[in-house]
């Protein structure tokens, strides 16, 4: 006898197709944003799946960058995904950590570690989202501590 899925029905189970409604409530126009988050979701389902049934899956890495300007709504799709993985069971939280530079880097050597150490066990088990993570490490001011 052999298993059978309906991904229609896993999908109303999880639920994440109410996100991605949301998603396209919320963001006008960036189709193609929308469509490789359904596709990131469609890949976690099935990982989900093969996992449940006992067959081989991998986690894959769940790495994102998210660029573009200001306003443009990378908080907005970074709160939606979190709340994808969440669903899908691959963060154990459906909370986003939002930070910047100031909550990462410190104000002198040997300071940035801790402060970073901090925010980290705080996002265990959700996402951590950086936002303008390019100000992390300012080469042209000799005093940054971001490169630490």
């Amino acid at each position: 006898m052999t298993d059978s899925v309906s991904l229609r029905e896993e999908l109303e189970v999880v639920g994440i197709d109410e996100i991605l409604e949301q998603l396209n409530r919320e963001l006008i126009g960036l189709q193609p944003v929308k469509t490789r988050i359904r596709e990131i979701s469609s890949l976690l389902l099935i990982e989900r799946i093969r996992k449940r049934m006992g067959l081989s899956s991998e986690t894959p890495t769940l790495h994102m960058s998210f660029t573009g300007n200001p306003g443009t709504g990378k908080t907005t799709v970074a709160l939606r995904i979190a709340g994808i993985l969440h669903k899908l069971g691959f963060v154990r939280r459906g909370q986003v950590v939002s930070v910047t530079r100031d909550e990462l880097v410190g104000q002198y050597i040997g300071h940035t570690a801790p402060k970073t150490k901090e925010i980290l066990k705080k996002a265990m088990g959700g996402v951590l989202f950086i936002d303008e993570a390019y100000y992390l490490h300012r080469p042209d001011n000799e005093r940054d501590y971001g490169q630490e």
